[in-house]
């Protein structure tokens, strides 16, 4: 585990950011990140037409900002963060989905600054890419949406969990967790990829009573949700009839359909997919994260977007490149570079094809309530 400690964290003049850079400084560029990164988010957005109406599961998350005590459709009427902090808001039920996509955007990309500061990346690494995050396809087309969805929090809290392992602060995790599970269930991957970073062997005891107490106040909250909320259509919604032959079904469902899943796939990290493997056999922080490869894997048994499923790993992929790209100055150019045109393009081919496809996407097989 030494060799984890002195890649993640160089400790110079008592200061556990990278580089020995003072605090000050690394927190006010961070800031000036989620500034940029939500500004540029708006921008790109205001060149693209918005999908004017929520479907599917968009108009159950507004539904559910509507009136959040009624009955809403499993499993989403447990994601209840973002439906409840738009119903708090004092703004327009569209308006309010768009702040808090844009605000969590940009501070998902702060967020990552931190973690490659953190991790010993440089600032011309580590700043476009938080950057390339904030703008990139996902978080774009959420955006496009109006803001009506999980995915802009989903990404912030996976991406401070990543931040509070390769820091080891266990309470901050467990905060972090905890507000994740109110947003996402897929947030409790973090505890084991918190044991994979601090175990010291196969089954280490300390860590394993540590990342219990970390999940703990996530999975009470979780619970209570479940058993607190009524929801509706359990049984039309793919991957949740309880039997392996959903499962299965929702699997050759979306093979069905492989050049589009496979698309969204692609798009989720664009070229970096073809950079942070190589960071497997040095970077011991990545490589210890591919505990998230078969749980994403799993997960893809129940949902029928795998492209939104892949970007739950988004810290692991991010820290992985920024990694390579520190190693090997000459690909940073091109990956970087060819990454901005990549989320050029993508907001040209949503604003003359994309959104229409959204707008002409066929009913939900499950009930939208």
């Amino acid at each position: 585990m030494s060799g984890l400690r002195s890649e993640s964290t160089r400790r110079i003049g008592g200061s556990s950011f990278a580089g020995g850079r003072p605090p000050s400084s690394t927190a006010r560029l961070a800031l000036v990140v989620w500034a940029l990164g939500t500004a540029l988010l708006v921008v790109l957005d205001a060149f693209v037409r918005d999908a004017p109406a929520a479907r599917g599961d968009d108009l159950i998350y507004e539904l559910m900002a509507r009136d959040p005590l009624a009955t809403h459709t499993f499993p989403f009427a447990y994601r209840v963060l973002v439906p409840w902090l738009v119903w708090a808001l004092p703004f327009e039920t569209t308006l309010s989905f768009s702040v808090l996509a844009w605000t969590f955007s940009g501070a998902a990309g702060a967020v990552l600054f931190l973690l490659l500061e953190h991790l010993g990346m440089p600032r011309r690494v580590s700043v476009p890419l938080a950057l390339l995050l904030v703008v990139s396809p996902p978080l774009l087309v959420n955006s496009i949406r109006q803001g009506r969805g999980i995915d802009p929090a989903s990404v912030l809290v996976m991406t401070a969990g990543a931040l509070f392992i390769a820091r080891r602060q266990p309470r901050a995790l467990a905060a972090t967790v905890l507000v994740g599970a109110l947003n996402r269930e897929a947030a409790l991957f973090l505890v084991p990829w918190a044991y994979a970073v601090w175990a010291e062997r196969l089954i280490d005891r300390r860590v394993l009573a540590r990342v219990a107490a970390v999940a703990a106040p996530a999975v009470v909250a979780y619970a209570t949700l479940r058993l607190a909320i009524p929801t509706v259509g359990r049984e039309s919604v793919p991957g949740y009839s309880g039997s392996l032959t959903g499962r299965l079904d929702v699997v050759f469902n979306r093979l069905g359909y492989f050049p589009v899943e496979a698309r969204r796939i692609f798009l989720s990290y664009g070229p970096l997919w073809l950079v942070a493997p190589l960071a497997l056999r040095d970077f011991t922080f990545a490589r210890r994260g591919l505990v998230l490869v078969p749980l994403i894997l799993v997960s893809m048994t129940f949902a029928l977007d795998w492209g939104r499923l892949v970007f739950i790993g988004a810290p692991l992929v991010y820290a992985a490149s920024a990694s390579v790209l520190r190693t090997r100055p000459r690909l940073q150019a091109p990956v970087l570079g060819s990454w901005a045109a990549l989320v050029l393009v993508y907001a040209i081919y949503m604003q003359l094809v994309g959104v229409d496809n959204i707008i002409n996407t066929g009913p939900s097989p499950y009930p939208v309530r």
